[in-house]
């Protein structure tokens, strides 16, 4: 392969696979490493076509259609869902919130290593109070009763 063939790649990435601009870039410079470091030869000018930044707008559901979602689910699966709506927090930092994480008094929540590897702070909903203080109360009863060691015949 030679220079026409990675351009022709390169703009193939950009205007059939729609593919962002720091991928485009990403498969450039693994292309240049190989062929300065490995092949000792040099792709000079490509001029292949840039792929355009991608704007697209989150979809956003309205408090109808969340509201739906809501009444069809109970229990866990719904305090769940609501902290994620309530609070903006992504699926994986929901299901790693711990008890310390809450902040019932303040109403905010602590997310640990998030996006980015970084902490945040974010707000709780008032709602939320009820729910979550059961499921604390819960937590905290399931690990007693987990320490709790029964003695069997010796």
């Amino acid at each position: 392969m030679g220079s026409d063939e990675i351009k022709s790649f390169l703009s193939w990435l950009a205007v059939d696979r729609h593919v962002a601009v720091n991928t485009q870039k990403v498969a450039l410079n693994s292309l240049a490493y190989l062929y300065q470091k490995f092949l000792k030869r040099e792709l000079g000018e490509l001029g292949f076509a840039l792929a355009k930044r991608q704007r697209h707008l989150p979809i956003v559901l309205s408090r109808d259609e969340v509201g739906s979602i809501l009444s069809c689910l109970s229990g866990r699966n719904r305090l769940i869902i609501q902290i994620m709506y309530g609070s903006g927090l992504r699926v994986n930092e929901c299901l790693r919130l711990r008890i310390q994480d809450l902040d019932l008094q303040h109403l905010s929540l602590t997310i640990h290593d998030g996006k980015g590897h970084k902490d945040r702070k974010t707000l709780l909903g008032m709602s939320l109070l009820p729910a979550l203080n059961a499921a604390v109360r819960m937590a905290i009863r399931v690990q007693a009763e987990g320490n709790i060691q029964v003695a069997g015949p010796q």
